[in-house]
């Protein structure tokens, strides 16, 4: 009994059940969305691709699903955040499928832009319902154990789906694994019925009084208020974002090319980054409530430069998969910082729109360098551009050192959890 009361106590701790209950929503959403990027080779080999389709694949999913985040934000603060999700989950479910079944790559294409269109659906609403639910002294384990379903889902759909493809082939590695995303929906519909839980679920009585009674000042904050006390912040992790979504998005073929490993066992190695987003997720979110957001962030900023110059350097070995795991690990703990971090200084009425247009502006950058990586690998190749990433990363750490004493500037009206 009291091993079962102690696991009560921490799972409250994290967020509780409903937490929990988030956690196996976003591992089933980023389950299927786990797969182009390690599928990569094997759809290049198939398709008869050159590095700049590859990165136009890329960009056609990652540069849609950046422009819906901002809608999907504002409609989840307008309509149903609830059946934003549920709409979100079925259409990356569908389209997922679909993928599977593509004949030709402009197909393919296309059903990558419809799919990144649904995906912007999810994480704005399902990460500030998830807010609203928590008090501020827990969000940040909360929303850290939301993002380890996302970090499970990353970690095992490139392996399930290198087995798969293994011995189906890589176009049944997305069928099989819509399914999960599909059956996600439903569940979303029946247990989140109430559109959005008040402040005076919060637990903490004094925090609910002065929520109430703050209402009328948080809906006279504009997004512009919102966003000038931390615009240098924002800007420094969204360009980080920039340069490792680059690295990532290129990972597998790269494995491929400078190791000559088989491209389906570099599609299992993303696992192993993805699963040390795991880790640095619950880290993440412990050290952002234990040691304040913004310390946290600038921890995983400065850490993100050398790990990523380490990975063009080192041999293939034990020591480079020791640093793929950190490198997920630091990506997922500035996630895991960042989000309470907004969601702290963001009223209730405006966190899935913030929310959005944070998703949004770090995916966009992302998938706009893409294609444009790809057209410089096709003519200098691709280890060399991997050292020039891993060169700017390096330069965006040592600027984020610089700054991570500076001040962050108060807002003229108090943020209430």
């Amino acid at each position: 009994m009291s091993k079962a009361r102690n696991l009560g106590t921490v799972l409250h701790q994290w967020g509780g059940s409903t937490a929990a209950f988030f956690a196996y929503i976003h591992f089933s959403h980023d389950l299927s969305a786990a797969l182009l990027v390690p599928l990569l080779p094997l759809i290049r080999e198939s398709l008869g691709l050159n590095y700049l389709q590859s990165g136009i694949l890329l960009s056609a999913y990652a540069f849609t699903s950046g422009l819906a985040q901002l809608p999907g934000g504002w409609i989840g603060d307008r309509v149903s955040r609830r059946l934003v999700i549920a709409i979100g989950l079925v259409g990356v479910s569908v389209t997922t499928l679909a993928i599977g079944l593509s004949p030709v790559y402009y197909t393919m294409l296309v059903i990558l832009v419809i799919r990144g269109i649904f995906s912007g659906a999810y994480h704005p609403s399902a990460t500030s319902m998830l807010s609203s639910y928590v008090e501020v002294t827990r969000r940040g384990k909360a929303i850290a154990l939301h993002m380890i379903g996302g970090s499970m889902g990353f970690a095992l759909g490139p392996i399930l789906g290198g087995l798969i493809a293994n011995m189906l082939g890589w176009r049944f590695a997305f069928i099989i694994l819509s399914i999960p995303t599909l059956v996600a929906a439903p569940l979303v519909l029946k247990k989140l019925r109430q559109q959005e839980p008040v402040s005076s679920r919060l637990t903490n009585q004094s925090s609910t009084e002065e929520s109430v009674t703050s209402q009328p000042k948080q809906r006279g904050i504009s997004i512009g208020q919102v966003l000038r006390p931390i615009a240098i912040i924002a800007a420094l992790v969204v360009l980080t974002q920039f340069i490792s979504s680059s690295a990532m998005a290129f990972m597998p073929i790269y494995l491929v090319d400078k190791h000559t490993i088989a491209p389906v066992y570099a599609a299992m190695l993303i696992g192993l980054i993805r699963g040390g987003g795991i880790i640095g997720s619950l880290f993440g979110g412990w050290l952002s409530d234990r040691w304040g957001r913004k310390n946290a962030i600038f921890a995983a900023l400065v850490a993100t430069g050398p790990i990523l110059y380490l990975i063009t350097r080192l041999p293939y070995g034990g020591v480079l998969i020791v640093i793929f795991i950190l490198f997920g690990m630091v990506a997922l703990m500035r996630q895991a910082a960042v989000q309470p971090f907004l969601m702290d200084r963001t009223p209730p009425h405006l966190r899935a729109t913030i929310l959005g247009l944070y998703f949004a502006l770090s995916l966009e950058g992302g998938s706009i360098l893409h294609p444009v990586a790809g057209y410089f690998m096709d003519i200098f190749g691709i280890i060399e551009v991997f050292h020039v990433i891993a060169l700017i990363s390096v330069a965006l750490s040592l600027v984020a050192l610089i700054l991570a004493k500076k001040p962050i500037r108060p807002m003229s009206n108090k943020i209430i959890s």
